[in-house]
């Protein structure tokens, strides 16, 4: 288990100055946005703007905080999301414009590369208590709000735990907490 807490990763402003991103995760390890095979990402949304375009990736996108983002496809309606909404899947080459309900969003973002990596990513919306959760290998339990303890570790609101191996651990949450699991299977020519 390794802990990753999102004030320890450093903000990369992004090229058109509409925001920043920090970066959780990279697989492999040192890898650019070129050449990673999966990443996770942190990103504060200070304007309306394009998305990057991602040819041959996959992304799940989460709001964190902020009145959310609607998403446009030219014209068109996407999506529309807020803080709370269950991630969104969909492709990196799709030409997405984001546009701010209301003022700045921070978001979480999944990426994988086509043919290379899967992913799923969901929400897990908990009360207090205690929770038995199966994780797959190559898992990040990131806490979206709240807290919560296990195997002895204390994680807040911004952290995440990352897992090589698979594990059965059990939550402990003094309050409601929202998780979002971020879970990767590499394909058989990529693993190690």
């Amino acid at each position: 288990m390794h802990i990753i807490r999102l004030q320890d990763c450093p903000p990369s402003t992004w090229k058109n100055g509409g925001g920043s991103t920090r970066q959780l995760l990279a697989y492999p390890p040192g890898a650019s946005l070129d050449s990673f095979t999966y990443r996770v990402s942190v990103a504060e949304v200070d304007s309306d703007g394009p998305f990057s375009h991602f040819a041959g990736v996959d992304r799940s996108l989460a709001i964190l905080a902020g009145d959310g983002l609607v998403l446009m496809k030219g014209p068109q309606l996407y999506a529309t999301l807020r803080p709370g909404d269950a991630p969104l899947a969909f492709d990196g080459a799709l030409p997405l414009a984001g546009l701010r309900l209301a003022g700045k969003v921070r978001d979480f973002n999944v990426m994988t590369r086509q043919g290379q990596a899967s992913h799923c990513c969901r929400q897990l919306v908990l009360a207090a208590g205690s929770h038995p959760l199966p994780l797959p290998p190559r898992s990040l339990l990131f806490v979206a709000s709240g807290q919560l303890h296990l195997a002895g570790q204390a994680l807040q609101g911004m952290e995440a735990l990352w897992l090589d191996d698979a594990a059965d651990v059990v939550l402990h949450c003094t309050a409601a907490t929202t998780l979002l699991l971020a879970s990767f299977t590499l394909r058989e020519s990529t693993d190690d």
